[in-house]
């Protein structure tokens, strides 16, 4: 879990590293919060792998870091927002230099809408206030900043040596699945990944599913992951997160481990590459990759194909990606693009979300439906919408 939330911290810190300007802080109208949060995450990234170590024989260790990724996730959806918004600005006036959160112009531009601006302020002040206590409960539970020796007197964080994201697991999120469409999807997947075409010379076929940011990409992926038949089709299911800032042992670590072998008794890609190579040999597998960008696209070419080719016949390779050309640099031989949800689809979400009953559904659909076209169909969206309304509110302003 250390892994996995130090993946966490270290994009959420990035962000709030290109935030930290006096106009950034005035636009949110929260002087000195980005400042203290970016300070709170640092303070907590420096314990975490002292806290992986004793998460096992401390119960209160392990309730902390289940905290922490709690706040994590929450963090993460406001990361995806501001995505969201910044990518939809550079589309709009056309600056295609801006990658993600890559050109500081276009961050800040999306904090120019005042209302906009109000719930990320807001938002950040809230994490600050949960990271904080978070923070001071360290001490409490003996967390230290551990260090090992590298080389000749060098010292350095264990966790550090990772940079690869994995931020997203295979475990599906029920109150994230609402609608046919979504249903529709898995199953033309599931019968896309399952059916097997003679005419194809290599035995590890690519998939891909494409779609723009926030537009749940992940939670159609996770949903064929755990269909039945696909764990019944495939004798290894492996899941893995990539992300721009990719390193390859580390990718190969995080396989090796899902593959059922042991990844902690490898560091060089010359010693890994046989191992999982050894460990799919003969077998038939699916690997999901989510979230692949460009900056990590050669992972399947000159990366894993050379050890995953060996897998039996059928196996199967899905990515997800927001980038068409990706999808074509990795030889995907069938895509699927993420349609948008429906107002009706983006709605029943929200119900979910804020767990209301049928009877209140009903006398609130007017102004749900209202609410929903704010999100523009984008599930990511409507979630952050849905924690922030309140339903009883509405009953009030109509009474």
């Amino acid at each position: 879990m250390a892994m996995i939330l130090d993946a966490f911290l270290r994009n959420f810190n990035s962000l709030v590293t290109k935030m930290m300007s006096d106009e950034v802080g005035m636009l949110l109208g929260i002087p000195g919060e980005i400042e203290k949060l970016g300070e709170t995450v640092r303070d907590i990234q420096c314990v975490l792998s002292d806290a992986e170590r004793k998460r096992n024989k401390n119960s209160a260790v392990e309730r902390w870091l289940m905290q922490l990724k709690d706040v994590m996730y929450d963090a993460d959806d406001l990361m995806d927002l501001c995505q969201i918004k910044a990518e939809d600005r550079r589309a709009r006036y056309n600056h295609p230099s801006c990658s993600k959160f890559g050109c500081g112009i276009n961050l800040l531009s999306c904090f120019h809408n005042p209302v906009f601006a109000h719930e990320v302020g807001k938002k950040i002040k809230e994490l600050n206030s949960r990271l904080d206590k978070i923070a001071k409960k360290k001490s409490d539970l003996g967390l230290i900043e551990l260090q090992h020796v590298v080389g000749q007197g060098q010292s350095n964080v264990n966790w550090r040596r990772s940079d690869i994201s994995l931020k997203t697991d295979s475990s599906v999120i029920l109150a994230d699945i609402v609608g046919d469409k979504i249903e529709e999807d898995t199953e033309l997947l599931v019968k896309w990944l399952t059916t097997e075409e003679m005419s194809v010379e290599e035995n590890v076929k690519v998939f891909a599913v494409i779609g723009m940011a926030g537009i749940g990409k992940t939670t159609l992926a996770k949903m064929v992951f755990n269909e039945t038949r696909i764990q019944e089709e495939f004798h290894l299911k492996i899941w893995a997160c990539v992300s721009k800032d990719l390193k390859g042992v580390d990718l190969l670590k995080c396989i090796i481990r899902e593959a059922g072998g042991r990844h902690d008794v490898a560091e060089e890609r010359s010693e890994l590459v046989p191992m999982l190579e050894r460990l799919v040999r003969d077998k038939k597998f699916l690997l999901v990759l989510d979230d692949v960008w460009p900056e990590s696209q050669n992972v399947w070419g000159e990366l894993l194909r050379c050890a995953m080719i060996g897998g039996a016949r059928g196996s199967r390779l899905l990515i997800t990606t927001r980038d068409g050309n990706v999808a074509r640099f990795m030889n995907a031989t069938t895509t699927h693009y993420v349609e948008k949800l429906s107002d009706e689809d983006a709605w029943s979400l929200i119900i979910k979300q804020v767990a209301i009953d049928q009877i209140e559904s009903e006398i609130l659909n007017d102004v749900g439906l209202k609410l929903v076209k704010k999100c523009d169909g984008l599930p990511v969206a409507t979630r952050y919408k849905s924690n922030r309304w309140s339903p009883s509110q509405e009953g009030q302003k109509r009474s």
